[in-house]
């Protein structure tokens, strides 16, 4: 575990270096950004996408295929918390005076769910939609701006987000091979 004592410690400090960042201009939209339910228009859209292209029938497993991705990771991300056990930066009294409190949260910080989830959707969106729409990178703005929220609010460390990157691009991967071997190889 020594090992690790530096790259912890260096997570820390470029947390609060981010977090130094935020002003109370910059607060109110990212506390809207952080909530889930502000993005739930953004699924509509990739259905309506993938509608376009592939028709109900096909674009609604392919949405199940997506779900059940979002459902895996986010049990994933529950058992890496409950089994790493970190706390967020709001919690951690060797930083947390140094933070401004903008939201509460109890629960473990690694990995980040938010990243984790968001990633997952969007590569495997972006995987799924790439062929037909040269923009539909656009859907990385979405895990983006989603991940970091929570290192201006301080729920989560960089590392957080970055394994959760990469969780995400994982999960995405393994359900993008399930959804082209079962829906979309013709």
């Amino acid at each position: 575990m020594e090992l690790l004592n530096p790259l912890i410690e260096y997570d820390k400090q470029l947390l609060l270096y981010l977090h130094s960042k935020g002003s109370l201009t910059w607060d109110a939209f990212w506390i809207f950004i952080t909530n889930p339910l502000h993005w739930i228009w953004l699924f509509f859209v990739i259905y309506f996408l993938g509608y376009k292209i592939f028709g109900f029938k096909k674009t609604t497993v392919i949405s199940i295929f997506i779900a059940v991705s979002g459902i895996v990771s986010l049990w994933l991300v529950n058992w890496i918390k409950n089994g790493v056990q970190r706390l967020r930066p709001i919690n951690d009294t060797s930083i947390n005076e140094s933070l401004r409190v903008l939201i509460e949260q109890k629960d473990f910080s690694f990995v980040s769910g938010h990243a984790t989830v968001s990633f997952t959707i969007a590569f495997l969106s972006f995987w799924i939609l790439k062929k037909h729409y040269k923009h539909a990178y656009i859907l990385f703005l979405f895990p983006i701006l989603f991940a970091y929220s929570r290192i201006y609010l301080a729920v989560h460390y960089p590392i957080d987000i970055i394994v959760g990157m990469v969780l995400g691009f994982l999960i995405a991967l393994l359900f993008y091979k399930l959804t082209y071997f079962f829906v979309l190889k013709d």
